[in-house]
């Protein structure tokens, strides 16, 4: 499917318009937390007229936030975000702002049961599949108070990032999990593989089924590289080689794809921003595809 690209406004209308929403978007948040916080107060103090005050000037907040977001998203896709991606992926492309990747398999010190995101994208890349989108993986819980029967839900945020799904369309060398150890995770990884390489042994959990796999992908030249890919990723790398012959890359960044950031909006600054964003991404894919010890060798070769 060709992706469509309509711009629809000029570069200073895009920028004065942009600037505008993101700030509406700073304001409504600001006084979403004031509200949050007189609403404390006020149960503290247990005044609840204005406690139910504080609720509704919350719910209003929220709505004039995530309105001011969703036009943002909107505005960008329209006249930057797909043409960048068609750019840097080619023509042959799906995009949908509001669309979600689902993840595969992966190794996390962490457990999750939700799961959501946006800036979906599939594309055919130089003859490779490959799925790529923003995505945060949560686990959700419930509590019920004994004395009143009132039930709450919790959700608590493990990961948020970029996900990455490319099919080489052949068969790896085996099934390797890659998963960069922090002095945050919850519970901590222990490996069942340990390479000859005591910097990525000591930077990176390896799991393998079969260890004499983990050799076979995880070449000096191969962990050399994962360890100059996870330098640069600006967040917590993960990946995952599947012997059915696609890879997974989790990189959690704390961030989504294509936002603004704090800066000046200049539509030039963001457009380079963007494809850098892609660009990490599809140099994993370029460079991966050209290893031959990636893949499972035939009877017949």
């Amino acid at each position: 499917m060709i992706m469509e690209e309509k711009q629809t406004m000029t570069n200073k209308e895009l920028e004065s318009e942009l600037q505008s929403l993101r700030t509406q978007e700073r304001i409504s948040n600001i006084l979403l937390s004031a509200c949050g916080v007189g609403l404390l107060i006020m149960c503290l103090v247990k005044n609840i007229p204005l406690a139910v005050l504080c609720i509704v000037g919350a719910f209003f907040c929220a709505i004039r936030s995530n309105d001011a977001g969703g036009k943002v998203k909107k505005m960008l896709s329209e006249n930057i975000t797909r043409s960048v991606i068609r750019e840097v992926l080619g023509d042959d492309v799906e995009y949908n702002p509001w669309g979600k990747i689902e993840p595969g398999s992966m190794v996390f010190p962490f457990s999750y049961n939700t799961t959501s995101g946006s800036d979906h994208i599939m594309a055919n890349y130089n003859g490779l599949e490959i799925e790529l989108g923003d995505i945060e993986l949560q686990d959700e819980g419930e509590t019920t108070d004994e004395e009143t029967g009132v039930t709450t839900t919790s959700r608590h945020t493990w990961f948020k990032g970029q996900w990455l799904i490319c099919d080489f369309g052949k068969k790896l060398s085996g099934q390797v999990y890659i998963s960069q150890r922090t002095r945050k995770d919850a519970v901590p990884m222990k490996s069942n593989v340990k390479m000859d390489n005591e910097q990525f042994n000591k930077r990176f959990c390896i799991r393998a089924d079969d260890p004499q796999e983990a050799y076979y992908i995880l070449t000096p030249h191969m962990m050399e590289y994962i360890l100059t890919i996870a330098d640069n990723s600006g967040g917590t790398l993960y990946m995952s080689f599947l012997r059915e012959g696609k890879l997974h890359v989790a990189v959690q960044t704390g961030r989504d794809f294509f936002e603004l950031g704090k800066e000046k909006v200049k539509t030039e600054k963001l457009c380079e921003k963007f494809k850098s964003e892609l660009r990490w991404f599809t140099d994993i894919v370029d460079t991966l595809r050209v290893e031959d010890s990636l893949y499972k060798k035939e009877l017949n070769e």
